[in-house]
């Protein structure tokens, strides 16, 4: 073999044993999901179905934002914490029935257009996109899309509401959160 097919394949290795250990994190933090997402099933499965009309999209403007999310906090909310590695606090993740909000940490400024959050804007967009064709199989209701609404002061990112989330879907939300908040963080901190 020659010294420049070594090479390539020395680089090769790298990348996979890297990506590895990025998808064994992954994993680690999925299953510790997974625990969270089978406890509150459990809970949920014991609480009353949500009357028609509880589940209704946010209202475009911050003020109908607030209301909302102001009454969607007298119901239970269960808390996830969304740390760097170290443990610091970036947000908090509140889980209601059929919503996820994600409050940044208060001493913490998120920028809306940093290249992460955009990327989670698209993830969210996806998801609103596949219940869109699940619509139009006649496999979901249309008041069953998720939506959601970014509340922000200029470009820092305030709160983030996501309506019509699935049990199923809370730790897919929390994967790409956590990683949206540590990347952004890493980047303002300089530790990337």
């Amino acid at each position: 073999m020659s010294e420049e097919k070594v090479r390539r394949l020395a680089r090769l290795r790298e990348i996979l044993v890297r990506r590895v250990e990025e998808l064994e994190a992954e994993l680690s933090g999925l299953r510790e999901v997974l625990s969270f997402v089978d406890e509150l099933l459990k809970e949920l499965s014991f609480r009353r179905p949500p009357l028609p009309g509880e589940g209704e999209e946010i209202g475009g403007g911050p003020e109908s934002l607030a209301e909302t999310a102001g009454a969607t906090r007298s119901v239970e909310e269960n808390v996830i914490p969304l740390t760097t590695v170290e443990g610091e606090l970036l947000a908090n993740m509140y889980v209601g029935p059929d919503y996820v909000r994600i409050v940044p940490a208060e001493d913490k400024k998120f920028h809306a257009s940093s290249r992460p959050f955009r990327f989670f804007i698209r993830q969210l967009k996806g998801m609103q996109d596949r219940d869109a064709n699940l619509v139009a199989a006649g496999k979901l209701s249309p008041d069953e899309v998720v939506s959601f609404n970014v509340v922000k002061e200029d470009d820092i990112v305030k709160e983030v509401v996501i309506k019509n989330v699935r049990p199923d879907e809370v730790r897919k939300l929390r994967s790409i959160a956590r990683w949206t908040f540590r990347t952004m963080w890493d980047q303002m901190t300089g530790s990337a």
